[in-house]
């Protein structure tokens, strides 16, 4: 992936193109219960966590072991 472009497209999509171990930072604001019903495709909070361990898994491999995640 270069560096210093926008990418803009799902996060998910864009993990999935990222080599294991090579980042040193995530820094995120996981949606939140009251933004998931109009901006997360109404993901119900019934299957919220599974629906977000998909992305964790993602964020989880892509992190260096001295990794920071906030």
């Amino acid at each position: 992936m270069d560096l210093n472009i926008i990418h803009k497209e799902d996060c998910l999509d864009g993990l999935r193109k990222l080599p294991d171990e090579c980042i040193d930072l995530i820094f995120t604001s996981p949606p939140y219960a009251e933004r998931r019903k109009s901006v997360y495709g109404g993901v119900h909070h019934t299957e919220y966590v599974d629906w977000f361990m998909v992305i964790s898994a993602e964020l989880k491999r892509v992190l260096k072991p001295t990794a920071h995640f906030l």
